[in-house]
């Protein structure tokens, strides 16, 4: 398990950290980078393996806890701050027998007791991670809002959680309004889109080249989420190859962007577009503001509405293969009609007059 590791370790060391340190210059430093764990080592889970069902041993807590501190200080010895950690990838993972990945078990009152009485406190206690904010749950929606009101019902276990953290792979068990209702609920708390990804559910795995529907379910997770109170949206994969790999899982995979190695080329799929519109346009410090529509199926024609540094932001998913003709008023001020082309995803800007 230590070979393994330190294999682990020098990957990252030779791939990740000059990547991430690359997008962190191009950016200014402005990137929130948030880490996410899915097991601890074989040796500390009762069944002696990353992967596979299993839970940490008990009496383990406080030095699992002190795994993250020791991530946070070997990635800011080189120059990397992180902004947050989940707790556990899909936490509930943990107790599927025919599970193959790496994974352990939590359930929200567990995790609840390990974040009050060990992780909040080790992290809060070093100077490389007393600034990282902590994620609950990681996993699918529908197990809201039980989970947030479970780990947020201890004070101190609610002192040091942030917010919570969701999948988007079983949407359709629990409507979008769980996200609304877990805001309402608990209106100090972040919610976060941590993980989502096309092509991962049989029988189309892996990459689907220049597929618009892919595209187009990416915009309406992301529109959704916004409009219910959902913070941000994150893909699970920056890149993968032609094959929607690496994985040693045999999980292929969709991503934004594929790359072709042999042919040194790059492919930006319409995922990539369509996440562009939502965060090149939408700043951090954009603010939602309320909006309607009159004589439009919501259910095909879907938007959601910003604003930033004075700017109106409208963003518009065209899910019909109709050309739609949109009026957009905002009360008080400005009225724009646009030509909304059929199957596409448009994003009107204007400064308020």
């Amino acid at each position: 398990m230590w070979a393994r590791n330190r294999g682990v370790f020098m990957w990252s060391r030779g791939v990740v950290i000059p990547l991430i340190t690359r997008a962190l210059n191009l950016t200014g430093g402005d990137l929130r980078l948030f880490s996410s764990p899915w097991s601890s080592p074989g040796w500390m889970k009762d069944t002696g393996k990353m992967e596979g069902p299993g839970k940490l041993r008990k009496g383990l807590e406080e030095a699992w806890a002190k795994y993250y501190v020791r991530f946070f200080e070997e990635y800011l010895s080189h120059g990397i701050p992180f902004w947050a950690t989940t707790v556990q990838n899909e936490p509930t993972s943990g107790s599927l027998p025919s599970y193959g990945w790496q994974t352990m078990f939590w359930n929200s009152t567990g995790e609840r007791t390990f974040v009050a009485q060990h992780l909040g406190p080790v992290l809060a206690a070093s100077e490389a991670s007393k600034n990282v904010k902590i994620i609950a749950l990681d996993d699918n929606r529908f197990w809201l809002p039980m989970w947030a009101n479970e780990v947020y019902s201890d004070p101190i276990a609610a002192s040091f959680i942030s917010g919570v953290g969701v999948h988007w792979y079983f949407d359709a068990l629990a409507p979008v309004s769980t996200l609304r209702r877990t805001h309402e609920a608990h209106p100090d708390k972040f919610i976060l889109a941590t993980e989502a990804c096309a092509g991962s559910l049989p029988p189309f795995h892996g990459p689907a080249f220049g597929e618009w529907e892919r595209a187009e379910g990416y915009a309406k997770s992301i529109i959704l989420d916004l409009n219910n109170f959902v913070g941000g949206w994150t893909d699970w994969n920056i890149a993968l190859d032609t094959e929607g790999g690496p994985t040693w899982a045999k999980n292929f995979v969709d991503s934004p962007i594929i790359v072709n190695a042999t042919a040194d080329e790059f492919l930006k799929q319409p995922m990539h577009y369509a996440m562009a519109h939502f965060s090149r346009f939408l700043r951090p410090g954009s603010r939602r503001i309320q909006s309607s529509t009159v004589d439009v199926d919501d259910e095909r024609v879907m938007h959601t509405a910003f604003v930033f540094d004075g700017q109106r932001i409208v963003t518009i998913l065209n899910t019909v293969n109709v050309e739609k003709e949109i009026a957009i008023e905002e009360v008080g001020g400005t009225a724009i009609n646009v030509n909304i082309e059929p199957n596409s995803i448009t994003t009107v800007i204007w400064k308020k007059q």
